[in-house]
């Protein structure tokens, strides 16, 4: 039998236990890897391939939902530090292995540790003290983390963990006001949701007017409109703030307008795509400069553009902005006609299949 049809063999779920035994026991290691990763390939299969040289199938043997205790066992002291790491995400390891790979010297390996459900509190508590960043990182995001533990590393020294904490939805209100005055722009906009959910309206005030641009985009980004907020925001020196807000749900017709006038045409052509535009901000927009924000007002929306843009735009001096108007199956007949006669030969062609189309 050749490789493929034994690789798919080895792959099936139906493939009989003591089949499977047999596979295991191939020369070919891409069968191999296929019993080691087969939910129904039997222990005895798997004790055998666990003294494998390959790192891919020791892992898959590691992940097995049959791998025995003594299996992890013997691969949690494997050299190759990838193993330990499945070893650690193993469903089937016991709490006293967990605790044993918690010291290993592989700050990835004690990472996975804390990922995985059998993981304790205790151990959750030891992790929070590790010496590398990156795991304790790993603790703060867990959204069952501990009260206490979230509180010591509210005042952790790097920022990314103090960030992480307190964006974690189980963090104090206490560590939460005082991670609101951070000295790192990260930490303050890592906690701006949080901030929303506690209402803390007076913290979201003051970061609404913080000097990095990163916090105020944060502001930016909540998602329920609010004038305290985020009106200010709308004349923002920072760009991505403003190209933020023309695409926030809740923004009122007036600020609308105001982005409509927008120096930046990232942030004129947002405003341009949207579905709700007032019949002042397409006053505005049909006259602006760039001929692309003109051709946006012109797709096809959620919402057909009204007739009277429609037809204005026919007449745009750019042949681009006329072609979309020909395209648009929501042209009025009567636009697309006129266009027939478009000095534009595409314009023309367009205008004539628009018309033709069965579903219009």
């Amino acid at each position: 039998m050749d490789v493929t049809a034994l690789k798919k063999e080895a792959k099936s779920k139906k493939t009989l236990a003591s089949r499977l035994l047999v596979l295991a026991k191939t020369s070919d290691p891409t069968v191999q890897y296929a019993v080691a990763a087969n939910p129904n390939a039997p222990v005895a299969a798997l004790e055998y391939l666990s003294g494998h040289g390959k790192w891919t199938i020791l892992k898959a043997v590691a992940l097995n939902p049959n791998v025995s205790h003594v299996i992890l066992e013997k691969l949690a002291t494997h050299k190759q530090n990838s193993v330990c790491v499945a070893v650690a995400e193993s469903k089937s390891i016991s709490v006293q292995l967990l605790e044993q790979l918690a010291r290993h010297p592989d700050s990835d390996v004690r990472r996975a540790v804390i990922k995985n459900d059998n993981c304790t509190d205790a151990l959750y508590t030891k992790l929070s003290q590790d010496p590398d960043s990156s795991v304790r990182f790993d603790v703060g995001i867990r959204v069952f983390c501990s009260v206490t533990i979230l509180e010591k590393l509210a005042y952790d020294t790097d920022k990314y963990v103090r960030g992480i904490a307190g964006s974690n939805s189980s963090i104090p209100i206490k560590e939460l006001r005082l991670l609101a005055t951070d000295p790192e722009a990260i930490v303050r906009s890592w906690i701006v949701q949080n901030l929303r959910q506690h209402g803390e309206v007076k913290l979201l005030q003051a970061l609404a007017l913080d000097p990095e641009p990163e916090v105020r985009l944060e502001i930016a980004k909540l998602f329920m409109w609010n004038n305290q907020l985020h009106e200010h925001l709308i004349v923002d020196p920072d760009q991505k703030v403003r190209e933020c807000l023309a695409e926030h749900d809740e923004l009122p017709q007036t600020m609308m307008l105001i982005l409509a006038k927008d120096s930046s045409d990232e942030v004129r052509e947002k405003i341009a795509s949207r579905d709700d535009l007032s019949k002042a901000v397409f006053e505005v927009l049909i006259k602006d400069s760039n001929p692309e924000i003109r051709r946006t007002l012109a797709y096809s929306k959620t919402t057909a553009t009204a007739a009277w843009v429609l037809e204005k735009l026919a007449i745009d001096p750019d042949k681009n902005v006329r072609w979309q108007v020909a395209y648009n199956g929501n042209t009025p007949d009567a636009t697309l006609k006129k266009l027939l006669h478009d000095p534009n030969q595409e314009v023309r062609e367009t205008a004539t299949e628009t018309l033709n189309r069965t579903w219009r």
